[in-house]
């Protein structure tokens, strides 16, 4: 269940970040417009990739934090551009953020465990653990990486056997199919 103490659903937010969400991933707007719209509207002042380490984010609704991190693997942050053309998103990846968009606009908490949900990316760690990984990395012949890797990919078989892991961010099926019936879009 929810890790967050502090368990709370903040509509406003959410809808703000799914509007951005959709904005970013159909190619209507830049990486960067959508890092300074989420800072606006749903981070107060933090970039996406940055945020876990507010004071904020300790007592925010649970589903920010990991809804961030994704969107920040949509895209490089090294360049300005839209996501169209050879940036444009699968079709996969596209089903992915329709249900996360989906789940936004829901009134679910998010329910599945943070820590592990992306296997602690490598914009994570300080400068002193990537040199002493570096380090151990060239000592052990890369053995050291390998075995982390391998141990990250179990855990995280393990993470998606908590709940139905192909609705993340839903953990039910149930609820992904109820939120579908009460969906905000294409109503008639």
């Amino acid at each position: 269940m929810n890790q967050n103490a502090f368990a709370m659903i903040d509509k406003e937010r959410r809808k703000k970040l799914a509007f951005h969400l959709r904005q970013l991933s159909v190619g209507l707007t830049t990486n960067d417009d959508f890092e300074d719209n989420v800072m606006n509207d749903v981070t107060n002042g933090w970039l996406p990739e940055q945020y876990y380490r507010s004071k904020n984010a300790k007592q925010d609704d649970a589903v920010i934090i990991p809804m961030l991190e994704m969107c920040w693997g949509l895209y490089d942050d090294t360049r300005e551009h839209k996501l169209i053309v050879s940036d444009r998103l699968s079709d996969e990846n596209l089903k992915v953020i329709a249900r996360c968009i989906l789940f936004l606009h829901s009134d679910y908490e998010y329910e599945w465990p943070y820590e592990i949900f992306l296997l602690r990316p490598i914009f994570k760690r300080s400068l002193l653990e990537m040199l002493s990984i570096l380090v151990i990395n060239i000592l052990t012949l890369g053995w050291h990486i390998r075995n982390y890797r391998k141990k990250e990919m179990e855990a995280f078989e393990e993470f998606k056997k908590l709940g139905a892991f192909e609705y993340w961010p839903f953990f039910r099926k149930v609820d992904y199919e109820r939120q579908l019936e009460k969906q905000p879009f294409l109503k008639v």
